[in-house]
């Protein structure tokens, strides 16, 4: 065999090589489990505006020392419904989609329908994120998460909550540990809130 010809194949099979790892790299976004609450037809009829507004002073999610456990993360999460992957190609989303579409799924499993109409034709259910951090300190991650939410058909009666919560996780080998933070962080901050409160509070019910 010829030396051009080795320098072709080993240069071939190089590039195959790197396709490959390519091909079976993990995906740069971060799988987020969400798990529902029991549903309930308490609220059924109900019809709502969902609007998620951010803002949070810093929308650094991630703190230097967490954020070297996520290098290839590209900004983006997919929502993982009860643990379970979603369908290629997955859906992604930026941290407010991703709580519009979490909230969503809350809201409908209370027979709630979200609808999209002009300001004042159904009552507007308004999340502001305030705080989302995810932090690595020594062998244990921490997680912070706040918001607030506004119920209110007009302004003559407005439904206010607010919903904070942290957790902890001991670090394992890869990102698995910060990434099961996340989906239970997210969980516990979704499903705290009190929506059946936040419609008798606005005189929905």
């Amino acid at each position: 065999m010829g030396y051009l010809t080795r320098i072709f194949i080993n240069t071939a099979l190089a590039g195959l090589l790197i396709l490959f790892i390519g091909a079976c790299a993990k995906p740069h976004y971060l799988n987020v489990k969400y798990d529902l609450p029991e549903t309930s037809d308490q609220l059924q009829g109900q019809k709502v505006r969902l609007v998620v507004e951010d803002l949070r002073e810093d929308k650094t999610i991630f703190s230097d020392e967490a954020g070297s456990e996520f290098k290839q993360w590209d900004g983006t999460f997919s929502l993982a419904l009860g643990g379970i992957t979603p369908p290629e190609p997955v859906e992604t989303y930026d941290l407010p989609t991703l709580f519009h579409e979490a909230m969503k799924n809350r809201l409908e499993a209370m027979q709630i329908e979200i609808v999209d109409v002009p300001a004042g034709e159904a009552p507007t259910f308004i999340v502001t994120l305030e705080k989302i951090s995810i932090d690595l300190k020594g062998r244990t991650w921490h997680a912070q998460i706040a918001y607030k939410v506004q119920l209110s058909r007009d302004s003559s009666k407005i439904a206010r909550e607010s919903v904070s919560g942290s957790a902890e996780r001991t670090k394992v080998m890869g990102k698995g540990g910060g990434e099961k933070l996340i989906g239970e962080m997210f969980t516990e901050g979704v499903n705290k809130l009190n929506i059946s409160k936040l419609f008798e509070n606005a005189g929905l019910l």
